[in-house]
């Protein structure tokens, strides 16, 4: 018979396996905790070399407060990584285009706008870059957070093929509509008028259909020029936005008849008719303008974009083509 003794014995060798074979089971977890550990510390420094690597400027904002930046975004405003950590994400960006960026961020993440907007910052140098941006929303350690990537479009041929009209070199539907936006934060601020002139050229259809579209291009661009060199102040903008259509921005305006005044040069600048060299032809110009005021008749890009294109085809319409009309008059 098995004593006692041999049972108490059996028993606890029993114990000894099953404790051996948990030990066993923890060092095997162990090493693959380990492992995965070890992974994904390296994953974390392989994304941030890939991060640092990157020529965008890549940030990450929770709470208010940078969390992350990369090289790129540092080398963008040549800041240090001190001022970034102390500084509020929006104290980086010019002053009259912070409300843009702060409403353009809100639209992007509601998903109620573009992928991107541009805007300005100010550098250590304090000189002035022109940025494209973009946000999405994202989640560290459970909480929300706004990751951000940044372009620096100063001086680059980015700007130019994204913001300017390829033909005549202006400022295309785009850039307009951020620069009109930018300035009406401004002027609301400051309390200051603006006045947007929608300018069409009239039978442009007649001159592409008698002389041929290359000729039409080149009259479109001799038109740009023409109006380049009627608005000269760096504040305003000229801008081609699709076809024979043409938007001026005018900014920090006293009464109507500073508006009046250069309408007179516009007419002036195009009184005689323009001589296309490359084509030898001569051709007549008319053009129908139609103005609309900030604040007196809207207070949005595209409440005012769409008065003075109503006042435009009332000259076109009521008034006779080759002239000025502002809108509700």
């Amino acid at each position: 018979m098995v004593s006692e003794m041999d049972k108490l014995i059996s028993k606890n060798e029993g114990m000894e396996d099953a404790i051996k074979k948990v030990v066993n089971e923890n060092k095997k977890i162990k090493i693959q905790f380990d492992s995965s550990a070890k992974l994904i510390k390296e994953l974390n420094e392989f994304i941030k070399i890939l991060l640092n690597l990157s020529p965008f400027g890549i940030y990450i904002v929770q709470d208010k407060k940078f969390i992350f930046t990369n090289k790129a975004f540092l080398d963008i405003g040549k800041w240090s990584q001190k001022k970034v950590k102390d500084s509020d994400p929006l104290d980086l960006v010019w002053e009259e285009d912070r409300e843009h960026v702060r409403k353009s961020s809100i639209s992007i993440l509601k998903g109620e706008a573009k992928s991107f907007y541009m805007f300005r910052v100010m550098t250590k140098g304090e000189s002035i870059k022109w940025i494209m941006g973009s946000v999405a929303e994202v989640y560290m350690n459970g909480k929300p957070a706004v990751v951000g990537n940044l372009v620096d479009l100063t001086g680059e041929r980015i700007l130019q093929l994204a913001y300017n009209d390829t033909l005549t070199g202006l400022p295309n539907r785009k850039l307009m509509f951020d620069r009109l936006e930018q300035a009406i934060i401004s002027a609301k601020r400051r309390q200051q008028q603006l006045a947007l002139l929608f300018l069409d050229l009239d039978l442009f259809k007649e001159v592409n259909d008698t002389f041929g579209h290359k000729v039409g291009d080149e009259l479109l661009v001799e038109v740009a020029k023409g109006l380049k060199e009627v608005v000269q102040r760096g504040n305003d903008t000229v801008a081609r936005i699709g076809g024979d259509e043409f938007l001026i921005l005018l900014t920090d305006i006293s009464d109507n008849d500073n508006v009046k005044i250069l309408i007179e040069k516009i007419f002036e600048k195009f009184s005689k008719p323009l001589w296309l060299e490359q084509f030898s032809v001569e051709i007549k110009v008319n053009i129908s303008i139609g103005v609309s005021i900030f604040p007196d008749h809207g207070e949005d890009a595209d409440t005012l974009i769409s008065k003075a294109d109503a006042a435009m085809y009332d000259v076109k319409k009521k008034h006779g083509k080759n002239d000025a009309h502002f809108f509700g008059t």
